[in-house]
C-alpha cells in the first residue's frame, strides 16, 4: 500500500488481520508510519496490543486511504540483502500454500485460489474456489463464501477504498465513489497476496492460459488446477453463478471500455457466445476469485 514502516529495534513484518502472531508493544518499542506525500495533512491513528496511540505529528496523506488493520502483525524473515523474502510456500493467513512453476512462461503461482483449503481435484471442487473479492477491495471479511452477523450485504458503497466494513456492496457498478479509474486499487490490492506476489494483471492470465486450457476441464487439469468456481452476484449477493461449471479470475487490469468496469478471466465450457477462454469486463462489485503471482525479479 505504499507505507513504509521502522520499529525501535528493528523487525520486518506485515500488518495484516489474522488472528496470530500479536505484536507486543513492550517488546517492540516504537511504531514509525512514513505515507505518501501529499498536499493533505491529518493525524493517524494505529493499534498496539490493543492500545489506540495517535501520531505525534501530523502525516501527509494525500489521496492515501490509511488502515486500522488492528494490532495484528506477520513477522516475514529478511533476506541477506536486508529487505524483505518473498513467499516460498508455508503458512499464509491460516492457510497453507505451496508454488507452481508455470512450463510455458517461468512465472511462479500459488498453487490455488486465495482462501482455498486445497488444491482442486477436479472441476467442481468446492473446497478448492476459495475467497470471492470484490475488484480491488481488501481481505476485510466481505470476500467470504458465507454470509452472517456484520456480513449481512449493503446497497451503501464506501466512499474510499477501504470499506471500513465485511459488508459485500452490492447494487451498483462498483462498491466505492471514488477511484473510479481503479489507479489507487491497482497499486494497493497486491495487500491480499504473500510477500513478492501480485494479483495478476489480465496478460499474465491470458499468457498462461492460451494454449494450455480451453475450457474448465483443462483448466482443473492444469499446473494452475483452477477449478470452476462461478462469481457471486454484485445485483444479488446471497446468489452464486455457474459455479461447477465455469471458472473466473479476477485481474489487476480496469476495463478501457466501460466506466466502474474491470477485467477478468473467463472459463466456459461449450461452442456458444462466450464459450473457451476469454477476457471479460464485469462490475467491479461482482465477487470472484484471485490467483497470486510472484513478482518478476
Amino acid at each position: 500500500m505504499g507505507v513504509d514502516i521502522e520499529i525501535t529495534p528493528s523487525v520486518s513484518f506485515e500488518l495484516g488481520q489474522e488472528n496470530n502472531n500479536t505484536m507486543d508493544a513492550t517488546s517492540y518499542g516504537k511504531l514509525t508510519v512514513k505515507l505518501p506525500l501529499g498536499d493533505k495533512q491529518k493525524i493517524t491513528n494505529f493499534k498496539i496490543a490493543d492500545k489506540v496511540f495517535k501520531a505525534s505529528s501530523k502525516v501527509d496523506l494525500g489521496e492515501f486511504a490509511w488502515v486500522e488493520r488492528t494490532n495484528k502483525i506477520m513477522i516475514e524473515k529478511e533476506n541477506s540483502a536486508g529487505g524483505i523474502s518473498a513467499f516460498t510456500g508455508g503458512l499464509f493467513r491460516g492457510l497453507t500454500y505451496a508454488l507452481v512453476t508455470s512450463p510455458k512462461t517461468g512465472r511462479v503461482w500459488l498453487d490455488r485460489n486465495l482462501g482455498a483449503t486445497q488444491v482442486a481435484t477436479k472441476v467442481d471442487d468446492s473446497a478448492a474456489y476459495g475467497d470471492y473479492y470484490q475488484w480491488g477491495r481488501a481481505k476485510d471479511g466481505h470476500q467470504s463464501s458465507t454470509l452472517s452477523g456484520t456480513q449481512t450485504p449493503t446497497q451503501t458503497p464506501s466512499s474510499g477504498i477501504v470499506s471500513g466494513n465485511s459488508k459485500f456492496i452490492y447494487g451498483r457498478a462498483d462498491w466505492t465513489t471514488t477511484d473510479s479509474d481503479g489507479a489507487l486499487r491497482i497499486a494497493a490490492w497486491n495487500d491480499i497476496c504473500p510477500a513478492g506476489f501480485s494479483v495478476p494483471f489480465l496478460a499474465d492470465l491470458v499468457l498462461e492460459a492460451t494454449s494450455v486450457f480451453t475450457d474448465p476441464s483443462s483448466a482443473a487439469s492444469s499446473f494452475l488446477r483452477i477449478p470452476a468456481s462461478g462469481f457471486r452476484l454484485g445485483t444479488d449477493p446471497k446468489k452464486f453463478s455457474n459455479t461447477g461449471s465455469e471458472g473466473f479470475l479476477w485481474a489487476r487490469t480496469i476495463s478501457s471500455q466501460q466506466s466502474r468496469y474491470a477485467r477478468n478471466l473467463s472459463i466456459k465450457s461449450g461452442s456458444g457466445f462466450g464459450a473457451g477462454v476469454k477476457a471479460g469486463d464485469y462490475q467491479r462489485t461482482y465477487g470472484m476469485n484471485v490467483r497470486c503471482i510472484r513478482d518478476k525479479i
